[in-house]
């Protein structure tokens, strides 16, 4: 008879241990050209022991051929399911480039794109102080929200964001950000042949709030449409989709 009830209570317990893990697994919808597609670099941290903690590479693809036939989203937003429970989040800019960018024009680029996104909330997202720190590094583990230009594998990527985050809690514990240097990177509005810095560091920062791409053409305009290219700058705004998804994560 005991057993019997020992097998009975191992059963019951092993299904229950395998509910558990199908329904973390579905925590994070999957995207189509984030983990699938995801090319991360040499120094990425490997995190194999303990199931709790994963990353996502959200890849910004230079426009291509629009899938035409990607089922329309509806709402043009799309959630990651995971957000920061502590804000505002702090995040250090590493101005580093071959292309002799102005250490100026990259601060104001990027904390203009962080601002975009908390003028839409009530939440302060993004810390005013960031830090220049020309030791950050893409793609490391390190307590540290680093935004960096730097080479990428493949040159129809523009750019990189990286989100690691803790299944049970939901909670975002950091994102990296890399700028591909394959691309000449600048002020589009002066420059059309450029890529705009604060068009595409807008929809990066999207990503590490917890939004994800959209795909379909019926989105295009949307500022987290997953597709961009030279000389674009009306992404340096966003749309009424982008701020319902923003507003339905941390509030109006």
């Amino acid at each position: 008879m005991n057993a019997k009830r020992n097998l009975i209570v191992f059963a019951l317990a092993s299904v229950l241990v395998l509910s558990i893990l199908t329904s973390a697994s579905m925590l994070i919808p999957a995207n189509e050209n984030a983990k699938e597609n995801a090319k991360a670099p040499e120094n990425s941290p490997v995190i194999s022991n303990n199931w709790d903690l994963e990353r996502v590479d959200f890849i910004h693809y230079a426009k291509s051929d629009i899938n035409k036939n990607a089922k329309n989203p509806g709402a043009c937003y799309k959630l990651m399911g995971v957000k920061w429970t502590s804000l505002p989040v702090n995040y250090a800019i590493n101005p580093s480039n071959p292309q002799g960018l102005g250490e100026s024009f990259i601060t104001n680029a990027i904390s203009t794109s962080a601002e975009t996104w908390d003028a839409k909330t009530s939440s302060e997202l993004f810390s005013n102080l960031y830090d220049v720190d020309y030791s950050a590094q893409y793609g490391v583990l390190d307590s540290k929200n680093s935004i960096v230009f730097g080479t990428y594998p493949d040159n129809n990527v523009i750019a990189v964001t990286s989100i690691w985050f803790v299944r049970a809690s939901k909670r975002i514990v950091e994102f990296d950000m890399l700028f591909n240097t394959y691309y000449n990177w600048g002020d589009a509005s002066s420059n059309p042949l450029s890529m705009d810095l604060q068009n595409i560091a807008t929809h990066e920062l999207g990503h590490s709030v917890g939004l994800d791409d959209i795909y379909s053409s019926s989105c295009s305009a949307v500022t987290m449409f997953g597709y961009s290219s030279e000389g674009e700058i009306s992404k340096r705004t966003l749309e009424n989709a982008d701020i319902l998804g923003l507003q339905k994560i941390y509030g109006l």
